[in-house]
C-alpha cells in the first residue's frame, strides 16, 4: 500500500510541476527525472501519510520554486561578476558583493518562513528528516552521476 501511495504521489507531483513549453529546452528531461527521483526519495524517507502528502507537496513545491528563483539570481550575479571582474570598478564589485549577501539573506528568510508553514503540515521531527533526506538525496545523486561519469548540474537544480 505504501509503495502504491508513493507511486501515485510521484505521478501527481510530476504532473503538477510540469510546465508547458519547457520540454523543448536542453536538459529539461534530466531535470524532470531528478525532480521525480527527489519526490520519491523524500516521500519514502518521511513516510508521509496520504493526508500529509496532499498538504506537504504544494508547500514544498512552492518553497523550492521560490528558492530556485533566488538561487538563479545569485548565480547570474556571480557569473556576471566573474565575467567582468577585471574591468569592474571597486563600487561595482562592492555592489555585487552586497547583492550576494542580499541573496543569502533572502534564502535564509525563505527557509524560516517555509519551516513555519511546514510545521502546520508535518511534525518537527519530519521537518528534520526532510533536511536529512534532501542532503542524502544530493549525496546519492552525486555518487550516481560520478559513477556514471557524468557532470552534475549546479547544486540549485536538484
Amino acid at each position: 500500500m505504501k509503495n502504491t501511495l508513493s507511486i501515485l504521489l510521484l505521478l501527481l507531483c510530476i504532473s503538477a510541476s510540469a510546465q508547458p513549453g519547457k520540454g523543448r529546452q536542453k536538459g529539461n528531461g534530466v531535470r524532470e527525472k531528478i525532480k521525480a527521483q527527489r519526490v520519491a526519495f523524500i516521500t519514502d524517507r518521511l513516510a508521509l501519510t496520504s493526508e500529509e502528502a496532499q498538504r506537504f507537496w504544494p508547500v514544498y513545491n512552492e518553497f523550492t520554486d521560490q528558492f530556485e528563483t533566488i538561487k538563479k539570481k545569485q548565480r547570474d550575479n556571480r557569473t556576471a561578476t566573474n565575467d567582468k571582474l577585471a574591468v569592474m570598478t571597486d563600487k561595482e564589485v562592492e555592489k555585487s558583493l552586497s547583492d550576494e549577501l542580499v541573496h543569502q539573506q533572502q534564502m535564509v528568510d525563505l527557509q524560516r518562513q517555509y519551516q513555519q508553514e511546514l510545521l502546520k503540515v508535518i511534525t518537527v521531527k519530519k521537518i528534520a528528516l526532510l533536511y536529512k533526506a534532501e542532503h542524502d538525496f544530493k549525496l546519492t545523486l552525486l555518487k550516481k552521476m560520478r559513477d556514471a561519469g557524468q557532470r552534475p548540474p549546479p547544486d540549485d537544480e536538484f
